[in-house]
């Protein structure tokens, strides 16, 4: 390991350490045997300060700073040795490429999330061979195929019978769920790569999912909205039982069921409960948190949790539940100058501190501020991106009704779902075609492939509650006519933010949801503006 003692030891780590991880595309942070977090290159910044190397790594949640001391590189990690805050121990820390059968992992089972992974692949292609004997493997893979921007994370297989040609992709129970959603985008790239290089006869016409048993219902949900291969495949899904060495197709979902069937866990605001308002409910303590900073400070309830939330520019900062003000707390998950991992209880004799978090919260999470490093300006850009659009939703569209915008509403239990959506409606005052329509809004500030489903799923729950008239009966939109045509899908991104495989995946979406791409300014903290609005069968 080399050691990081001079300026000049510094500068020479900075450069190798910087263009490792320009080269690696999908990257993880790990320590003690153990995945942190995956990490995306953009979100792993080097720097020399006071002649010191220091790592600093963020996400949506929370952002840390290592001072490096020595490291190591190998070929797909390097070994990192460090201090963080004021700690005198050092810290070992790995950043690697994802591989398979390689480097830490995330908790799943003895062997590890890579052992898994290719214990997965054997078991399926196995159970393929024995249930299905007219299907032939090609070829099977469990690494990422970075030409075609498939992660490493699923199993996937060409399959040929009778002449056709099949492809396959799995993904295994031990994955977290939003990995095994995410399989639709990842198949729906993947055929249009694979089928991008062949002339006709040689494209796959068939698209298999393999999913785990009782874990497939969005998978299933989305391929019900989706032209597979813009029409030109289908699509079939399988669920998966590895313990037992099973498999059955699963039945596919026409569009009328899934408008009729009751929307499964959704939350909705009780607004019946709430006619005095988040003052009555909240309050002495709600008036106190306010006055701090009334112009800036953001209070949300959320029923799930049955708490007022209070935020600035989206990044949550108090927490106060609507039933036990006595276990109301605050606190930045990330921030560098709070020592306990949750928050600190909000008392008279805390108050002061409180105080004085909200002024450094202004201060750095501001289009003015100094410190763009800083976890405050860093943190939640999403929810930053979706408070200025909900403070002014014209700026995105000025046919949008100011008087009707609502936040992840109707919500619903998704396991680790961490989206920011908005729900409007096409003010109907005004001559427009699409005037009383409502309009669903997905907003991602980072690259995401996931963009065009999540919003496909927000869609989905938004047109079942308007279907059977849940808007009416449960107080929202009052006062306006919802036109009685399905919504309209917005999704939005700074123009230079969306995937590459935006468009592979939007123009998979069904003609029945008319989606939009809209590419705001890159210095959307500044002032939103929206660079360009077009309609995705355009693209």
């Amino acid at each position: 390991m080399k050691n990081v003692v001079t300026l000049e030891d510094a500068l020479i780590a900075h450069y190798e350490l910087a263009r490792f991880t320009i080269e690696t595309p999908h990257g993880y942070l790990g320590s003690d045997g153990r995945m942190i977090a995956r990490i995306p290159p953009a979100n792993i910044e080097w720097s020399v300060e006071w002649g010191k190397l220091i790592l600093t790594w963020w996400d949506e949640e929370q952002s840390q700073n290592l001072r490096i001391s020595g490291y190591l590189i190998e070929e797909n990690r390097v070994v990192l040795r460090g201090l963080r805050g004021l700690a005198t121990e050092p810290l070992v820390v790995v950043i690697g490429r994802e591989v398979e059968g390689e480097g830490p992992a995330l908790e799943s089972g003895p062997e590890g999330l890579p052992a898994r992974r290719i214990w997965y692949s054997e078991r399926l292609a196995g159970i393929l061979r024995r249930d299905l004997p007219a299907v032939r493997i090609q070829s099977r893979s469990v690494a990422p195929a970075h030409r075609h921007h498939v992660p490493g994370r699923y199993t996937r297989m060409k399959l040929s019978r009778r002449g056709e040609t099949i492809l396959a992709i799995g993904v295994s129970e031990a994955e977290d769920q939003s990995t095994i959603d995410g399989i639709v985008a990842a198949g729906l790239v993947w055929l249009q790569s694979f089928n991008d290089t062949r002339d006709r006869a040689a494209r796959a016409r068939q698209l298999w999912f393999f999913v785990p048993r009782t874990r497939a219902r969005t998978v299933t949900e989305r391929l019900a909205l989706l032209r597979i291969g813009q029409g030109e495949a289908e699509a079939s899904c399988f669920e998966v039982d590895e313990a037992r060495g099973e498999m059955a197709m699963v039945r596919p979902v026409s569009q009328l069921e899934l408008l009729t069937s009751y929307p499964h866990e959704l939350l909705w605001p009780d607004l019946a409960g709430l006619v005095g308002g988040l003052d009555e409910i909240g309050g002495e303590w709600h008036r106190r948190i306010l006055e701090i900073a009334p112009e800036v400070i953001e209070p949300r309830y959320r029923p799930g949790r049955q708490v007022i939330a209070y935020s600035v520019h989206g990044l949550e900062f108090a927490r106060l539940p609507i039933n036990d003000w006595r276990s109301a707390e605050f606190g930045v998950n990330g921030d560098p100058e709070q020592s306990r991992r949750r928050g600190q209880a909000l008392t008279e004799r805390s108050l002061p501190a409180l105080h004085q978090l909200v002024r450094r919260l202004i201060a750095i999470r501001s289009a003015e501020s100094a410190d763009h490093r800083h976890p405050f300006y860093r943190l939640r850009s999403e929810g930053w991106l979706e408070s200025l659009l909900r403070r002014d939703i014209q700026a995105l569209d000025p046919r949008l009704d100011p008087q009707y915008v609502y936040s992840q509403v109707p919500s619903w239990h998704a396991d680790e779902r961490s989206v920011i959506d908005l729900l409007a409606i096409k003010d109907d005052r005004i001559d427009d075609p699409d005037r009383g329509r409502l309009v669903v809004i997905e907003i991602k500030a980072a690259e995401d492939p996931q963009l065009p489903l999540q919003g496909l799923d927000y869609w989905l729950r938004v047109e079942q509650a308007r279907v059977r008239g849940e808007f009416g009966r449960r107080g929202l939109f009052a006062g306006a006519r919802i036109a009685d045509r399905p919504p309209l899908l917005y999704l939005v991104a700074p123009r230079l933010r969306f995937h590459r495989s935006f468009t592979a995946i939007s123009r998979s979406l069904h003609p029945q949801v008319e989606a939009w791409r809209v590419g705001l300014n890159s210095n959307w903290r500044e002032s939103v503006r929206v660079r360009s609005f077009e309609l995705l069968p355009d693209l």
